[in-house]
């Protein structure tokens, strides 16, 4: 396959372009949604909080030494943002706090604090969202040691902010979203296609190394290690790996790439016909229909302010209620792969999830719409068919999902 990505300075440009937007824009909205006076995220080089290089341009990559942000809202509801001694390069999004030796750093945090003498002030720590939990025990007690009781007694968990900011997408970076997931797109119409199958011969093993080795050649890494899987007529051990794939064969993938600061979490299924074979047997695309008006039951439940536990309940009820046989377990996608947001399902558990799940649906958040429904096929002896999918989409209208990659309906042949 061609190398398709942008050259890295046209993906710093994209990246940092909407970083500033967000900072300026979305960032604000957020911090008043969650009543929030100040945030302040610190880490150190090799041991980055998960939201810091999500807060810098590209280019940082890392951060350095002690690395301190600081968000303050005033009165007015203005963000000003600072960075506490740090003489990188943030291209103006941030002022920079000078500091020098022998002026503790923390003592200079403590001065910073009491001029801007914030409500509350909002740490990353929490015992039940990582994505909120990336201070470090070793920085979270030099800063206590530097504070003053009155400071002390104004801060709170970060936990809410954090989440807003990691899941909500600007309408750049969902165009930038729709790009991403194009690129997922054609490798994996290329590795499911006769220019990478020969029954008979190519294992399922072979499609996941060219998946690996396509995504490789874009200079880019999968975020998970993709998986090729099959399900074959008469076959009643199930969902098989490692094994030679024939025609008649239903083959299904989950692959995820990060490109441009955004991952994707795909899972298709593809049918191997045989010779003369223009498209998957009628009662295969019957079994297949049946996951796609899940898929729409999902989105018909998805409304703004619900929780992810309400609407895996009245998805999972209103589908048994149809007569499919569902499981849901769909989760946010992001900056992350598995992200910050409410969970909806767990593959490993039937019912409310709580902690995650107890998240409310924001308009602008993306999910992995991650499912599966069990279906009886007559023409295999009954055995059960698993026709599983997901799909990176994204809400913003009550009772609908909008997909970010074509043709998440269609049933594919492998030709």
């Amino acid at each position: 396959m061609e190398r398709k990505v942008l050259p890295i300075r046209d993906q710093a440009q994209l990246f940092d372009e909407a970083l500033r937007d967000r900072l300026d824009n979305l960032l604000p909205q957020l911090m008043e949604r969650q009543n929030i006076s100040m945030w302040i995220v610190m880490n150190r080089e090799y041991n980055e909080d998960p939201v810091y290089l999500s807060m810098v341009p590209m280019m940082a990559r890392y951060a350095r030494r002690l690395s301190c942000l600081i968000f303050h809202r005033d009165a007015n509801g203005r963000v000003e943002r600072y960075c506490l001694g740090n003489d990188r390069d943030f291209k103006g999004m941030y002022t920079v706090i000078p500091w020098a030796p022998p002026v503790d750093r923390m003592e200079l945090l403590r001065e910073t604090i009491e001029k801007l003498n914030p409500e509350n002030i909002a740490l990353d720590f929490c015992a039940d969202n990582q994505f909120a939990d990336g201070l470090s025990k070793g920085i979270y007690d030099m800063f206590a040691a530097a504070m003053t009781p009155e400071i002390m007694a104004k801060v709170i968990s970060a936990e809410h902010i954090v989440t807003d900011w990691l899941q909500t997408r600007t309408r750049q970076e969902l165009v930038r979203y729709r790009a991403v997931n194009r690129l997922a797109q054609e490798i994996l119409e290329e590795a499911f296609s006769s220019r990478v199958i020969t029954p008979g011969v190519t294992t399922t093993a072979d499609v996941e190394w060219f998946l690996m080795e396509a995504v490789s050649i874009q200079g880019l890494e999968c975020w998970f290690t993709p998986t090729v899987d099959l399900q074959r007529k008469f076959n009643p051990s199930g969902r098989i790996r490692d094994e030679i794939i024939l025609p008649g064969d239903i083959l299904h993938c989950d692959f995820g790439l990060k490109y441009l600061g955004l991952c994707t979490d795909t899972q298709r299924i593809y049918y191997v016909p045989y010779p003369g074979e223009t498209e998957p047997p009628e009662y295969l695309q019957r079994a297949y229909e049946k996951t796609l008006r899940f898929m729409d039951i999902v989105a018909e439940n998805c409304i703004a302010g619900r929780k992810g536990d309400e609407i895996l309940v009245n998805s999972v009820q209103q589908a048994r209620d149809e007569g499919l046989r569902p499981h849901l377990y769909t989760h946010p996608i992001g900056v992350h792969g598995h992200a910050a947001g409410p969970t909806i399902g767990l593959y490993y558990k039937d019912g409310p999830v709580g902690g995650m799940g107890e998240y409310p649906l924001y308009p602008n958040t993306c999910y992995a719409l991650e499912l599966n429904t069990k279906v009886s096929i007559p023409e295999w002896k009954d055995e059960e068919v698993w026709i599983m999918r997901e799909e990176t989409v994204c809400f913003k209208h009550d009772g609908e999902l909008e997909y970010l990659m074509e043709d998440h309906d269609v049933f594919k042949l492998v030709k």
